[in-house]
């Protein structure tokens, strides 16, 4: 399992002598976004939508039209029609963290507009539930390609607790946006199991239940 290096610590990648097979050994470096009040252009849903620490989310500038959310798919897989962790950067109150991911390895930059990414649709996706933290590697190590990323044992936090977390995301070659995007959430993980999983008991303050 990951030894747990703080809760902002910095990636290392093991390359896999296959086609761009990475394999994530510790925590990406932590990146903050600003967070600001949802969008007109981005109605969140009715209801029934990854360091480390903490990444508050935070909607971006409107798009040309009215975001749709995320729809469901067979085995409980939803699929993302719109995207919005390209926003989410052009934002101006992230000018910095646009500074940050752009001094970043590019398996750190694609981890990092992932969870993004992740946080935003989870968000939209579900009303009420509102995500602070997405760790990708809680349950498994995510697997990356050259411009993809499959996180089938990630972890994401809200109203202190920790949900089984599995998405898909696929992002432009530039790495400046999510292009393709698909997740599962699952159950809450029991508390006993947040520290052998690397899952730290606060995230920005906020204490567990």
């Amino acid at each position: 399992m990951l030894s747990v290096l703080g809760h902002a610590t910095i990636l290392v990648l093991l390359v896999i002598e296959t086609p761009r097979q990475l394999t994530v050994e510790q925590r990406p470096v932590a990146v903050e976004v600003v967070m600001v009040a949802p969008s007109a252009a981005y109605p969140a849903p009715p209801a029934n939508l990854p360091p480390t620490a903490a990444q508050p989310e935070v909607t971006g500038r409107p798009s040309p039209s009215p975001a749709r959310p995320a729809r469901p798919s067979t085995g409980g897989r939803v699929t993302a029609t719109d995207y919005f962790a390209g926003a989410v950067l052009d934002d101006p109150r992230n000018r910095q963290t646009r500074e940050t991911l752009s001094t970043l390895t590019v398996d750190e930059r694609l981890i990092q507009i992932c969870n993004i990414e992740a946080m935003e649709q989870l968000k939209r996706w579900k009303a009420g539930f509102v995500p602070n933290s997405v760790v990708p590697y809680a349950m498994a190590d995510p697997v990356l390609g050259a411009t993809s990323m499959e996180a089938k044992g990630a972890a994401v936090h809200a109203d202190g607790k920790w949900y089984r977390l599995s998405f898909s995301c696929g992002a432009t070659t530039d790495l400046s946006r999510v292009a393709s995007f698909a997740f599962t959430l699952g159950r809450p993980i029991p508390q006993r199991e947040w520290e052998q999983n690397s899952l730290p008991e606060l995230v920005e303050g906020e204490p567990t239940d």
